[in-house]
């Protein structure tokens, strides 16, 4: 079996992007448009800068890129992975890391988004006090993304800086470099203080980020991830559960009508035949999706479903799954993926391929069991380790699809075409447009549910009183126009505001949090509105009634971390709680012991979380 051109070509290009990218992340950054040049100046208090900074050795790690390269500032702004500095000396005392705003720019990849970009000749700044013990070795982790117009490269590289280093005792001032004028004004106004002593959270601005410094425990740490092969099991194992989790809903319909369409043939032999091939190509596509999604969430080490806090690229997805469905109520014919049963496709691999794809996009804002300890291990390893566990997410994904392509002969349990099947299209046309609505109120937010939602009934009731119009059985018919007028009813007072419920929830300032933590039991519990699994937590474990009674009964504060639109300072606490997927929840205790919260991984029941609260009391 031979791929068909057009799959052939956007395989190889998508293997050669992959393999141009992690080769480039793979080399060290000298050899990819970087070179960082680290420096010691000697600072004194009466040099200007702000008093906290006090007196000791300054360093200063450049950051020196080729023409038309530039990497984001640690507040990124619109969009982009922050730059990060970590700095601890010998004696394991952490170092104060200052960075500057970064200049405003448009994004070369996103034009109508500003970000703060720090471009060649950047300095980042490490404080030295003369009160640490013992200062040298300075270990530095920089962290950064590096990028052209064209494309970007995950950068990360370990620095250190010795005595040996420091050449003699006569260094230069740090206070006669051109740079000190900047530098004094930041001490003064500092936009990103980062550090792990909590005593200056007080004095961090509203917008800073906060470098939080957690060892989390885990409800269940058997299964957390202990290495590749641990990784790539349980990542086989979290893809085949992704078949069945929440997101299945709005997909299940697109697998359907893939499925159905390798039926139409009479000849049982041609329909094995194009059952095995369909299997294969959906696969392929699933496995093509797992590639691409690797590379993205590697280079800018967004979480898992963080693509739909893109509200264009969400409105886009709607667009085509629209379009989708108005090919099947036959106003006109798509080019490349066309549902409708009885035309059939021009090119099958193609279509399967891309419904394969697109099958899988919509699938991944769920997290379900195993997936939050698999992508929290994984993503901040390196580019091959990112591909290869994401690899095997989406072999897992797709075993139910191999499985079927290994025994051709299940195509004989898929109905034959007939009359029914304008009915099967038709719904299947309706759940398409209930999905793109979904996305909808995603991207423009839960207020166009009020429209949209009975809008969708009287789309649905309308089709029915048109089909059921010439119906010999009045009974049926005013039946069906009852239940539908019962159903719009029913979707206008869902969608209606409540007025009286009060919001036991807090929610989350970063700031606010860090000064809070360890005085408190605090609960913080990371959602969005494009998790459906998180909406199921919402609507069984976390409901307004249950917060409300725990809240009185055990004392605790919870807080919300809504992440539906992009935050730095709430991926910042996700990835410090060991988690690069929601849902994700936290609990913190009073004293030493909040430093090492617990956290729960995607599902869970409230039984498990009483009982957790229960301990707390004793």
């Amino acid at each position: 079996m031979h791929l068909s051109k057009p799959i052939t070509t956007l395989f190889y290009t998508l293997i050669l992007v992959l393999i141009s990218t992690f080769s480039h992340a793979l080399v060290q950054p000298s050899k990819i448009a970087l070179k960082t040049v680290v420096e010691a100046y000697h600072m004194d208090v009466e040099s200007g800068a702000k008093d906290e900074t006090g007196s000791g050795i300054l360093l200063t790690i450049s950051l020196n890129m080729e023409p038309d390269w530039y990497t984001y500032a640690n507040i990124p702004g619109g969009m982009g992975k922050p730059t990060k500095l970590t700095a601890t000396a010998a004696d394991s005392t952490p170092l104060k890391v200052l960075y500057p705003t970064g200049k405003r720019k448009p994004d070369s990849f996103d034009p109508s988004v500003m970000i703060n970009a720090y471009q060649s000749g950047t300095r980042l700044f490490v404080l030295i006090p003369h009160g640490v013990t013992q200062a040298y070795p300075v270990s530095m982790r920089l962290d950064l993304l590096l990028c052209h117009p064209t494309k970007c490269v995950p950068v990360r590289l370990d620095l250190t800086f010795g005595e040996k280093d420091l050449a003699n005792d006569n260094l230069p001032a740090a206070s006669k470099q051109p740079w000190w004028p900047g530098f004094v004004e930041l001490t003064r106004n500092p936009t990103v203080v980062s550090t792990s002593t909590p005593q200056l959270s007080a004095q961090l601005p509203k917008d800073a980020i906060i470098e939080w410094n957690f060892t989390p425990r885990y409800l269940q740490p058997g299964l957390e991830v202990a290495g590749l092969v641990s990784a790539m099991l349980m990542g086989l194992l979290a893809g085949l559960i992704l078949n069945i989790m929440p997101c299945v809903l709005p997909v299940v319909s697109l697998k359907l009508s893939a499925l159905l369409n390798t039926s139409g043939s009479d000849n049982q032999a041609d329909r094995e035949a194009s059952f095995r091939e369909h299997n294969v190509f959906f696969a392929l596509g699933i496995m093509a999706f797992f590639l691409v999604l690797a590379l993205i969430l590697g280079a800018t080490g967004q979480a898992w479903g963080a693509l739909f806090q893109n509200r264009w690229l969400v409105l886009g997805l709607a667009g085509i799954i629209t379009a989708l469905a108005l090919s099947l109520f036959g106003l006109f014919h798509l080019p490349v993926v066309d549902l409708k049963f009885a035309t059939g496709s021009t090119n099958p691999r193609t279509q399967a391929f891309f419904t394969g794809t697109l099958t899988t996009l919509l699938a991944t804002p769920c997290s379900g069991p195993f997936l939050g300890g698999v992508l929290g291990w994984a993503l901040v390893q390196g580019p091959v380790v990112i591909a290869t566990v994401f690899a095997s997410i989406g072999l897992g994904m797709a075993i139910p699809y191999l499985l079927m392509a290994l025994n051709p002969g299940l195509a004989r349990f898929l109905p034959k075409s007939g009359p029914w099947i304008e009915y099967i299209e038709k719904s299947i046309a309706f759940f398409l447009i209930g999905t793109a609505f979904y996305l909808i109120t995603i991207a423009l937010g839960g207020e166009s549910l009020r429209i949209l939602a009975p809008l969708w009934v009287m789309m649905v009731g309308g089709w029915l009183w048109i089909q059921t119009r010439t119906t010999k059985n009045s009974a049926f018919r005013w039946n069906i126009r009852l239940g539908t007028v019962l159903l719009l009813a029913a979707s206008i007072l869902w969608t209606m505001p409540s007025t009286t419920m009060t919001n036991p929830w807090e929610e989350f300032n970063p700031t606010q949090l860090n000064q809070r933590m360890g005085k408190e039991r605090i609960f913080v519990d990371f959602t969005a509105d494009w998790c459906p699994t998180c909406k199921v937590l919402e609507a069984t474990v976390l409901t307004n009634d249950n917060i409300t009674y725990w809240k009185e009964k055990y004392g605790i504060t919870f807080i919300k971390v809504d992440m539906t639109e992009r935050d730095p300072e709430s991926e910042a606490l996700l990835q410090a709680l060991g988690s690069r997927s929601i849902p994700t929840a936290a609990l913190f205790s009073i004293g030493e012991e909040s430093r090492s919260p617990l956290v729960l991984r995607d599902l869970f029941t409230k039984s498990q979380l009483e009982n957790i609260l229960e301990s707390w009391k004793k």
